[in-house]
């Protein structure tokens, strides 16, 4: 069926901003990346949810609305005429673009139709998903996203993802499969829901590979601290089970060097338990100051942990979980100690136990690093065709890019 309105503007002309649609635009500083949704609202009702919970405070994210009570169809443009100047600007400066959208689909088969010009970032979000369980399909012509005029390829890569997601993939986002507005608004989301997101986010980052070719030497990757005050989280994975000895992966705060810094040290150890330790290097001595081995966690070669580390003045926390799942509310373990103030350095250090046996080398993969803290961002919502930006400064997440050490 054709669209109503062929454009922008002459949706404008015909259309109440804030009562029949709204425009949002999230512009996080130094974000590169975009998740938009140019059908949200009630137009493919699911789409925005799920663009603006990938997107987090990691991405740049855009929503293009419906709100009438019925007939959203006719707000849907058609994502090559799709010219709104908001969401084309966001699009145009960044590298790369998740585009949702939602399709009618098979009844009762959730899938994910994938497609854009991004062939290498399509590949990666279809393993991604693929990893977590979810039915991805290669779109159908109609659906490919692979016309250089889809808003999706405007970016400054001149490609990018599209994401069709079945109306059934979109019910199972939502408690009873309710795609209202009511239930939209309220909050509520099904596991499937973060699971899904988070598939999407592990796809957003690169992975850094550390190779460990002898055993009890540090090996750390690092960059400059925002503050003395950081909030880490990272996901890990090696590709061996440990033998003779444990792998000890952990993320580091207020590094000032190899004799001075605090630790979140996931350990894997030979019977394939999880341990997590904060612990602090002081004049080149290393002292456990709380934790120990975490109940269910099981280690096995590739399967990824996530860690996080939180550091504010004199008190230290960590918590460690499969990374598959959604971050537990509770932390692993907290403790206090004021050894160490400097802002120095954060990163992630990879080492092998001195009595370890395995087969050399024994690879971690690091991914997903990333730093909360205050970092200023825009909002720019629409109210009958007036731009008002906004600015905050609150807690919200900073993608930072793994280094390969080798």
């Amino acid at each position: 069926m054709a669209d109503k309105y062929p454009n922008f503007s002459a949706l404008a002309a015909a259309e109440v901003e804030g009562v029949d649609y709204s425009r949002t635009a999230v512009t996080p500083a130094g974000a590169t990346w975009c998740s938009i949704a140019i059908h949200g609202g009630g137009i493919e009702a699911g789409s925005g949810e799920m663009a603006r919970e990938v997107a987090g405070s990691r991405m740049r994210y855009y929503e293009f609305a419906g709100l009438k009570n019925a007939n959203n169809v006719d707000l849907h443009i058609t994502s090559t005429n799709f010219d709104e100047p908001m969401g084309l600007a966001l699009v145009a400066g960044s590298r790369r673009c998740l585009s949702f959208h939602g399709y009618i689909g098979t009844p009762a088969v959730p899938d994910t139709a994938l497609g854009g010009l991004d062939a290498a970032l399509v590949d990666r979000v279809r393993n991604a998903l693929e990893a977590r369980g979810f039915a991805v399909v290669s779109a159908p012509s109609e659906i490919a996203g692979t016309d250089p005029l889809n808003i999706c390829n405007k970016t400054l890569t001149s490609s990018g993802v599209q994401l069709e997601l079945s109306r059934a993939q979109r019910a199972a986002f939502f408690p009873g499969g309710d795609l209202s507005r009511a239930m939209r608004e309220s909050g509520q989301r099904t596991q499937a829901f973060y699971e899904y997101a988070a598939a999407i986010q592990a796809a957003y980052s690169g992975q850094g590979i550390v190779s460990m070719n002898s055993v009890n030497v540090s090996r750390y990757t690092l960059l400059p601290s925002p503050g003395a005050d950081v909030d880490l989280t990272a996901t890990v994975s090696t590709d061996q089970l440990a033998v003779g000895g444990s792998h000890f992966l952990a993320l580091a705060g207020r590094y000032a060097d190899a004799s001075n810094s605090y630790l979140a040290r996931v350990e894997f150890t030979t019977t394939a338990t999880v341990a997590l330790t904060i612990r602090r290097r002081l004049a080149g001595t290393e002292t456990s100051l709380a934790g120990g081995t975490v109940a269910g966690l099981t280690h096995a070669a590739g399967v990824r942990f996530a860690v996080r580390l939180q550091i504010s003045g004199g008190t230290l926390r960590a918590k460690a979980w499969p990374a598959v799942q959604v971050e537990p509310v509770a932390w692993t373990v907290e403790t206090t100690d004021a050894s160490l103030t400097a802002a120095g350095q954060i990163g992630m250090r990879s080492i092998l136990s001195s009595a370890n046996t395995n087969t050399l080398p024994v690879i971690a993969a690091w991914d997903d690093f990333l730093v909360q803290g205050p970092q200023r961002f825009t909002v720019t919502r629409s109210v009958n065709g007036i731009t008002k930006p906004h600015a905050t400064g609150t807690d919200v997440r900073l993608a930072v890019p793994t280094v390969a050490a080798l």
